[in-house]
């Protein structure tokens, strides 16, 4: 076991050795231990660029900020304005008293069916009787 791992071990230092040939050199390159993925210096001293809210431009937020009041507005104008009655009124002025009578006239109409068969029998043996 000992020697297996020793032998391991060569391998990985060999490996690490043409890597480093291959990157151009140990100075500048060093290798990450986990991954040997070669890491620039450079770009560790470089920052990271945070944006700000200052820093973006036109934002749909800022395009849009007078917007909601503009058409608010607009809508209070259109409500000031008069209301042309003609267009309110129904077409047929009656249409409310229909809807709200109709339920009696069919019970009347009932009745008045029920009145008029009632009467065809009173008159229906009064006739009999002259034939």
């Amino acid at each position: 076991m000992d020697e297996a791992s020793k032998k391991r071990k060569e391998r990985l230092e060999q490996l690490k050795k043409r890597k480093l040939e291959s990157t151009g050199g140990g100075d500048s390159v060093s290798m990450s231990f986990r991954n040997y993925t070669p890491v620039n210096e450079t770009l560790k001293d470089q920052e990271s660029k945070i944006t700000t809210p200052a820093d973006i431009g036109d934002t749909v937020e800022k395009k849009m900020e007078g917007v909601v009041e503009k058409v608010i507005q607009e809508e209070d104008e259109k409500r000031a304005k008069d209301v042309d009655i003609f267009t309110l009124a129904p077409k047929k002025p009656n249409w409310d008293l229909k809807r709200d009578i109709e339920p009696q006239l069919l019970k009347l109409e009932k009745k008045t069916r029920a009145a008029v068969i009632e009467l065809i029998r009173k008159e229906r043996p009064q006739d009999l009787s002259m034939a």
